[in-house]
């Protein structure tokens, strides 16, 4: 038993062909697995897009129309302007496609490329077919090397995109912040000053109501005689119990077609 498990670990070297296949079938799936996660983190900047994208539109009006003018607010939202920027610009190189490599099928080599070297190698019938079973997983070496490579690569750079993309945003959240305490300062000081100045008005628009609805109450008293209400449609086709259905007043509901603005009444 231990002389089995001793030639297994012996042959599991570099100099076995089927070793070299196993461990670069294994590399190239660890690859692609890890460029999936990268792609599958993106929510991560998308979440910090979208917290910075609720407080940005106004942040921007206290800016272009002066309703803030602080040397410190215009310093931090320039400087925010430029990380923001930068780690956009790596988020859009990470959602971008790119090349990455997959296995062709297997049957080009059992199939097409096995007819190939029988018909180009001048190999004798003796250990004929142990010749070309090792040139074929030659071949297929050089694909899953090739291959291999191909996805390190795109691993590498996604992987580069989505650090700075991300630290960027992280980065570009502290001065943000900053202009943030402006703009919620300044809306807190002119909420004080609208209630504070708008207080007579407020009282005298009071006074001017009660004298309209007075005015209005001696107008309606006066023409009741004179101008009668239109009589409204009353009755429904149901004959409800313990009251009378001609006196009762029709309603119609509004029916609105789906995926449609449109709003149809009966």
């Amino acid at each position: 038993m231990a002389q089995l498990t001793e030639n297994a670990m012996t042959k599991e070297t570099f100099y076995d062909l089927e070793y070299i296949i196993k461990i670069n079938e294994k590399r190239i799936e660890e690859y692609i697995s890890a460029y999936q996660k990268v792609l599958e983190r993106f929510t991560n900047i998308i979440i910090i897009y979208s917290a910075i994208a609720i407080f940005l539109v106004p942040i921007c009006q206290d800016i272009c129309f002066a309703e803030v003018k602080h040397w410190l607010l215009l310093s931090c939202f320039i400087v925010f302007c430029g990380l923001f920027l930068i780690s956009l610009y790596n988020t859009i190189r990470l959602i971008m496609p790119v090349e990455v490599s997959y296995l062709k099928s297997p049957r080009s080599y059992y199939d097409t490329m096995r007819l190939q070297y029988e018909q180009t190698l001048d190999i004798q019938d003796h250990g004929r077919d142990g010749k070309i079973a090792k040139l074929l997983q030659a071949s297929y070496i050089d694909e899953l090397e090739e291959a291999l490579e191909m996805n390190i690569r795109v691993f590498t750079r996604k992987s580069s995109f989505y650090y700075n993309a991300l630290m960027f945003a992280l980065l570009s959240a502290v001065p943000f912040l900053i202009c943030l305490c402006f703009h919620i300062t300044k809306k807190g000081d002119k909420v004080q000053q609208v209630e504070i100045v708008n207080s007579d008005k407020f009282i005298n628009l009071q006074l001017n109501q009660t004298d309209s609805k007075m005015s209005r109450n001696t107008n309606t008293t006066t023409n009741t005689t004179t101008n009668p209400k239109p009589a409204l449609p009353t009755g429904t086709s149901t004959k409800l119990p313990g009251i009378d259905n001609a006196q009762v007043i029709r309603s119609s509901p509004n029916i609105i077609k789906e995926n449609s603005q449109h709003i149809k009444k009966k």
